[in-house]
């Protein structure tokens, strides 16, 4: 009956009783329930100031039964319970000189609240599904708190399959789901969409996308190298339809199977011509020629350009690397002057 009026369903804990009694009022107030609703929204945010959380939590349950179509009382119940009162537990918790009180408010009192604003944001979700924020608040709260990328990935792309979700939803999916393990091939299928512009124009490729992409590579180009015989990978690369990928293998095995160091160069070479490939080809490249002495100094002068026009392609190791290169060169053309 309550949901043909357009209010959520009671608790089902209360008896038979209370729910006759709250059914009661709420067939009675009839086009008051916004201004009511309005009343006990108020009365939380008084109850927040208070950091009285019992009753910021039964007045964000009154609010969202009164109108579970208004998004942001989901929105606020959920911040509230899984960010404002967990933080404050937690905080209390790591300042209060009693052990058991300590224990308490993190074993007892943190999940509780976690869970209540999970499940805020979860009927949120279902009692507002056009709502691209309230599936983004149930992905935040798995990625941020439970630290679950797998859950995370699976309602951040359900949020961007809203009309109004923004582009950065659609990015955070294929992060999250960039972490999954045993995920690796559909996350590269996202990453590689993202990475190619298809979906958003030019600013889907973020830093985290490009970083994503060159890892999800180097997982399957590997994967291949340890599994394939170097025949088979030199079959694929001549084979009609080829990519870059597949030279990408080709010389990941030649690296780390075969240890061929100038074999694997020269496949490099054919990947930085395909003009499909991306850009961090042309680091590693210069990477690995940096690693030859007769060709370290030219390495490094075309290394220094790369940085400059493109410094997003280098990793902090890559930094790293290019500042040994830069100090041992430095180094040895002191001790030549000497």
């Amino acid at each position: 009956m309550l949901k043909e009026q357009g209010f959520r369903d009671w608790s089902p804990s209360m008896s038979a009783r209370e729910q006759l009694t709250q059914a009661s009022f709420v067939g009675s107030i009839g086009g008051f329930r916004s201004l009511i609703a309005s009343i006990y929204d108020l009365r939380a945010h008084q109850a927040f100031r208070d950091k009285d959380w019992a009753s910021v939590e039964k007045f964000r349950a009154v609010t969202t039964s009164l109108q579970p179509r208004f998004a942001k009382h989901w929105d606020i119940a959920a911040w509230d319970m899984a960010w404002n009162a967990y933080a404050y537990y937690r905080n209390k918790s790591e300042w209060t000189e009693d052990v058991v009180e300590s224990w308490q408010m993190k074993n007892i009192l943190m999940p509780r609240y976690l869970q209540k604003g999970l499940d805020f944001a979860k009927q949120g979700a279902e009692w507002v599904p056009e709502s691209y924020r309230l599936a983004m608040v149930v992905a935040d709260i798995y990625s941020q708190k439970y630290d679950d990328p797998e859950l995370a990935s699976e309602w951040y792309l359900k949020s961007s399959q809203a009309d109004d979700a923004p582009p950065y939803i659609y990015r955070a999916y294929a992060t999250h789901l960039a972490r999954c393990k045993g995920k690796e091939e559909e996350a590269y299928k996202v990453t590689s969409s993202l990475y190619r512009t298809t979906r958003f124009g030019t600013r889907a490729l973020t830093l985290t996308v490009r970083r994503d992409m060159e890892r999800l590579e180097d997982h399957i180009a590997l994967k291949a190298a340890r599994s394939m015989s170097l025949e088979q990978l030199q079959n694929a690369t001549d084979s009609d339809g080829s990519t870059y990928l597949d030279y990408a293998k080709l010389g990941m095995h030649l690296l780390e199977v075969k240890k061929d160091l100038s074999g694997a160069v020269e496949v490099y070479r054919k990947i930085v011509e395909d003009k499909n490939a991306p850009h961090f080809y042309s680091r590693r490249l210069l990477m690995l020629l940096a690693g030859d002495p007769l060709n370290q100094k030219q390495a490094y002068e075309d290394l220094k350009k790369l940085l400059k026009k493109s410094p997003e392609i280098f990793r902090r190791q890559d930094l790293i690397e290019f500042t040994k290169l830069e100090t041992s060169l430095n180094a040895s053309g002191n001790a030549r002057k000497e």
